[in-house]
């Protein structure tokens, strides 16, 4: 169970019980989630702060829509909850035996420093219980904890889904990790395309936070191609097919996923699925600051010597991750270490495709590594010359996601009508292409 949330006394008080049983306590959402929830002037929600790494206690914080026509960065307002002696406090004017009794006073009773807490706002469809999720096996480990297969059960019908969970111990992070961590998760609401991992929700009531995604049974693409080395070269082509889609997609959302390798990739029903969005960015360009952990053996020129990351830095990933495709999830550039990776590349030195390539697969792999980013194929470009290359038809990816989005709001939202479930779909259904 997370600490306790308090800011002074003990946080022992049976409200840090009850308050996490309302409908409208939303654990460790971060502020930029809550804006998306919080529609009307007057709505509310109650959520816990985000961690200070090694802190024991949160404080719980009442988020209120103020003015639903400012940014976002000033209509709503956040009231830290004051704790101490068995008393919570907004404001100095009043104390209250619990957040429940406060919350009632503002909801009858505004006043100068504080707003009219109108509406709670419920918990969506993608905000997880924990009870719902049941841990089966550890696939791996992760940054701040194990990533399991599992399983999730659905409020409506008691369907059960296979899935894959990614787990979060807040002894090891800070308030910059959970913030990642929570934009991995926004970030995936936004996806949906058969060629990018099914995301479900998030689990952020109490600890570990859960990150809840779709099981891809062939596990994760590099380890898939190791295990089977007789792929065919139909099947290799497919596999950049399929893999191209999805990163067309991204790119038109638009997003830079930053880390496009085999092993950032799932395989699974036949399918190339990306995934790990930990590096992702909203936007087509972005400039990270000198000295962090980087994966040379598959970065572009430009962002060896600058840090800068664009579509066109995504595409030359692209490319390193076609020719691990073709060389049964092999690291590139066999035989080089990283300095001498990195001396190669500036050189003009260009990794080519094994023989039983195809000339044109070849020729398009080699466009993805131009030293001029303007001379690269964007994602679209690629995607169009492989679906003449293997004879491909493209799906209708939008109404498939469509189809799968209402599915899963269906499934997961028994007790949400009306405005809950047009405030889920808000934060959460994707748009087609």
């Amino acid at each position: 169970m997370l600490s306790s949330p308090n800011s002074g006394g003990s946080s022992n008080d049976s409200t840090t019980t009850t308050i996490e049983k309302e409908a409208y306590y939303h654990g460790l959402l971060p502020r930029e989630d809550v804006r998306l929830l919080l529609d009307k002037n007057g709505d509310y929600l109650v959520r816990s702060s985000e961690a200070t790494k090694g802190e024991v206690s949160r404080s719980y914080i009442v988020s209120v829509m103020f003015d639903n026509k400012l940014d976002e960065e000033h209509s709503v307002k956040h009231y830290v909850v004051n704790h101490a002696d068995r008393k919570y406090w907004v404001s100095q004017e009043a104390s209250f035996d619990s957040i429940q009794f406060l919350i009632a006073h503002y909801s009858k009773t505004p006043s100068a420093d504080v707003i009219k807490m109108v509406s709670p706002v419920k918990r969506v469809f993608w905000e997880l219980e924990h009870e719902s999720i049941t841990i089966l096996k550890k696939l791996g480990e992760g940054a701040f904890g194990e990533v399991s297969a599992g399983s999730l059960k659905f409020k409506k019908g008691g369907k059960q889904v296979s899935v894959a969970v990614k787990q979060a111990k807040l002894e090891k992070m800070g308030k910059e990790q959970i913030k990642d961590f929570m934009a991995e998760a926004r970030n995936m609401r936004k996806f949906g395309h058969q060629n990018v991992v099914r995301f479900y929700g998030v689990a952020v009531l109490q600890e570990p936070l859960y990150l809840v995604m779709e099981l891809a049974t062939g596990g994760a693409l590099d380890h898939y191609l190791k295990k089977n080395e007789d792929l065919s070269v139909e099947k290799r082509n497919e596999m950049l097919l399929q893999a191209a889609w999805g990163l067309e997609y991204l790119h038109g959302k638009p997003v830079l996923h930053r880390d496009i390798a085999a092993r950032n990739c799932l395989y699974g029903d036949g399918k190339v699925k990306i995934s790990d969005f930990g590096l992702t960015r909203t936007g087509t360009f972005y400039q990270m600051r000198a000295g962090g952990k980087v994966p040379i053996r598959w970065l572009a020129l430009e962002t060896i010597k600058t840090f800068i990351y664009t579509q066109k830095t995504d595409v030359w990933s692209y490319g390193i991750m076609a020719w691990e495709i073709y060389n049964n999830g092999g690291e590139p550039y066999p035989g080089l270490t990283l300095p001498e990776v990195t001396t190669q590349i500036q050189s003009g030195y260009r990794m080519t495709l094994p023989p039983h390539a195809t000339p044109d697969v070849q020729t398009l792999v080699t466009k993805c590594w131009a030293e001029n980013a303007n001379d690269r194929p964007t994602m679209p470009d690629i995607a169009t010359a492989l679906q003449r290359i293997t004879g491909i038809h493209r799906p209708n990816f939008a109404a498939i996601a469509r189809k799968e989005a209402e599915e899963l709001l269906l499934m997961n939202t028994a007790t949400h009508k009306g405005t809950q479930r047009r405030r889920a779909k808000k934060a959460a259904v994707p748009k087609g292409m």
